[in-house]
């Protein structure tokens, strides 16, 4: 069998693939010829199914697995945890021909048609019905009845952004990998959690090992990365200033200037998508946007944005106000709030995040996490031993594992939650295989943990939450009832998408949670009461200054989209610093320019749409809500929630899902009761 014959086999594997051997260097190196391949068979394929008589039109001509969409998938995948020149110049020379052929695809008028007819005609059930409709709807909606001369016009703007968003994606990962900085002494880190040094440390002997340079080399040294472990240790524990200065403005400027400027990328992606809107006879892209997404319009977005941030003001500045009177402070700069406000939770609180990190270490957290999901929803995780684990996998720190529920075997899960340098940063999930028929899909969670060499790896409860928060978008791909990919999970109206993540959220919040979770990591005792009571009484400690510093976010983000007009990149820095001040306690200054590193909504699927995340946290207390007034636990509304939302994925639309589980529509009180506003 000769190396093609391998890679298409693996990829007809109904179990999961071998992933080493796909991401192999002699894979990677014939990779972008077999992409072609596949590329010219699918169009093949599309040209025979355009000629299919309409008596021979069904539902199943439609639902054909694509190997090409599966190989491809895979390898963004890698380039996403694992980016390098290789990977990267096959996606960037292939991309383009990729579109070009979605392009075709999704412009062609008899496939508009052929759909058309299956919808009248063809004998369907509930869920076929669905996608059929939706398809039909989404052909109207984005081109349809557009002349041929606008349709070209669609096609190269798809193209274009294609080629952006790639760009975007590479310079901000280009950009955090260039920064590193080195300190030769404690003297600034004398209160740091001790892992974390240890960190540090570890990560200078490999930045040395990188450069296979020994001069100057000292085993006191310590060394810090763009890695959100990094940036938090400093801002929280480096007692000087001008350091955590630095970081701060490093981190709000990266692919900002030189040579992995963005600027100019992101003048060009909103111009194209404001132009496609427009196009398609929508005001600006947030409208166009909003079509597929739960809130009826922007404007209704922004006045719930700027009711909230009206809320959130005054309370955030008591925050700072608090912070400045305890510790005699004339002026609070914004890079010291988050020293300040550690010191503060320690000496006044009497909770110390250090102590605290200590009771959660990454293995026991795992363990609780898929208690939790046992508990709630009756799924098992059956990790799969290492020795065959490493057939498959592509890196020593990945584990994957079986999934049951209620004895019944339904998805694969993939774990890679350790930093590499290569990896882009934040956390997410992703189906790296969607089911169908008899292959099981497979679900990835991915984070940036920094993984301790020399003892075990203990996280921030933020780390915990976060890592509660993916596995929930995890569970609702596994969850979902339909056979059918385009009705999983994950693809329900984005500003649905996060109610299972944020949800799951609460279970590492709660307290009965916190007190089986939280467990010394050398004498497995646990929380003690005190700390236990002290998290209880800071529930609500700096929250309105995360909404408040979110809220610029969601609000930037409806400015790029809501039809401003940009002249150029000098006019973008303005107008984005001039927003960003009137939502801001702290006046930014001219190297302010975080929007050039904003890949969710410029590189990824949240533009217009960033204000998801509090839409969801809204309906989120409204759930958390129903399930307080029993027991967090309770196996009645657990399976509620997992039949009326979980299961359901996209088979009704998310407002219909939302009330079939409360019984009316969305309010705002339990929101602001759960913020402390009530």
């Amino acid at each position: 069998m000769n190396i093609k014959q391998k890679i298409i086999s693996e990829l007809k594997n109904t179990e999961i693939p071998n992933l080493s051997f796909l991401f192999s260097e002699e894979v990677l190196n014939i990779a972008e010829e077999l992409l072609s391949e596949f590329l010219e068979e699918e169009k093949q394929n599309f040209k025979n199914k355009l000629e299919t008589d309409n008596s021979k039109i069904n539902f199943d001509l439609f639902e054909e697995e694509s190997k090409m969409g599966y190989f491809w998938s895979l390898l963004n995948h890698l380039k996403s945890v694992n980016s390098g020149d290789k990977i990267r110049e096959i996606t960037e020379n292939i991309e383009p021909k990729l579109a070009e052929f979605w392009n075709e695809v999704s412009y062609s008028k008899r496939f508009f048609e052929m759909f058309e007819y299956c919808l009248n005609n063809c004998e369907l059930d509930e869920e076929q019905t669905k996608i059929i409709y939706e398809t039909v709807k989404n052909y109207k909606i984005k081109w349809i009845n557009l002349s041929l001369e606008k349709q070209e016009e669609l096609k190269q703007i798809s193209l274009e952004l294609s080629k952006l968003t790639t760009s975007f994606s590479n310079n901000v990962l280009d950009s955090e990998k260039e920064f590193e900085y080195f300190l030769e002494t404690d003297e600034f880190l004398k209160e740091f959690p001790e892992s974390d040094l240890e960190n540090a440390k570890n990560l200078y002997v490999d930045k040395m090992k990188e450069k296979k340079s020994t001069e100057g080399f000292s085993p006191l040294w310590y060394a810090f990365d763009s890695s959100s472990s990094s940036y938090v240790a400093i801002l929280k524990y480096c007692s000087n200033s001008e350091i955590r200065k630095h970081f701060a403005e490093s981190h709000s400027s990266f692919a900002s200037n030189w040579k992995y400027d963005n600027r100019e990328n992101v003048l060009k992606i909103i111009n194209l998508k404001d132009k496609k809107a427009k196009l398609l006879w929508y005001k600006n892209y947030a409208d166009l946007s909003l079509e597929f997404k739960m809130a009826e319009s922007p404007e209704q977005v922004i006045d719930l944005l700027s009711d909230l941030s009206q809320k959130a003001k005054p309370k955030a500045m008591a925050e700072i106000e608090e912070i400045k009177e305890f510790f005699n402070l004339s002026e609070l700069n914004s890079w010291d709030m988050w020293y300040y406000a550690r010191i503060l939770k320690e000496k006044k609180y009497k909770l110390d995040d250090k102590k605290l990190k200590q009771y959660f270490e990454f293995e026991n957290t795992k363990k609780a996490l898929f208690e939790t999901v046992e508990k709630l929803y009756g799924i098992r995780m059956e990790k799969v031993s290492r020795d065959v684990a490493m057939l498959h996998l592509y890196s020593d720190d990945i584990e994957y594992y079986k999934v049951y529920k209620d004895q019944k075997f339904i998805s694969y899960f993939i774990w890679d939650y350790f930093y590499n340098p290569d990896k882009r940063s934040g956390a997410w999930a992703d189906e790296l295989r969607n089911r169908f028929w008899e292959k099981k899909s497979i679900v990835v969670n991915v984070m940036s943990l920094v993984k301790s060499k020399t003892w075990k790896t203990l996280m921030t409860l933020w780390e915990v939450t976060t890592l509660f928060h993916e596995f929930g978008h995890a569970i609702h791909s596994m969850l979902s009832k339909s056979q059918y990919a385009e009705l999983s999970g994950f693809w329900v109206e984005w500003d649905f998408v996060e109610l299972p993540s944020q949800i799951l959220e609460k279970w590492a919040e709660d307290d009965l949670t916190i007190s089986n979770v939280a467990k010394h990591y050398e004498t497995w005792e646990k929380l003690p009461l005190e700390l236990l009571e002290s998290l209880k009484n800071l529930k609500y400690f700096w929250t309105w200054n995360f909404v408040l510093g979110q809220s610029s976010y969601w609000v930037i983000d409806m400015m790029f989209y809501s039809g401003e007009k940009f002249d150029s990149v000098e006019d973008l820095d303005k107008k984005y610093l001039e927003k960003i001040n009137s939502l801001s306690i702290f006046k930014k200054e001219e190297s302010y320019k975080q929007y050039a590193s904003f890949s969710h909504i410029f590189a990824g699927w949240y533009s217009a749409g960033y204000y998801s995340y509090i839409w969801a946290d809204i309906i989120v207390d409204e759930i958390w809500a129903e399930f307080k007034k029993h027991w967090v636990y309770n196996k009645e509304i657990a399976t509620k929630f997992e039949e009326k939302i979980l299961w359901a994925g996209s088979i009704k639309d998310a407002k219909d899902m939302f009330e079939d589980f409360m019984g009316r529509g969305v309010k705002i009180d339990a929101f602001l009761e759960e913020k402390g506003l009530k």
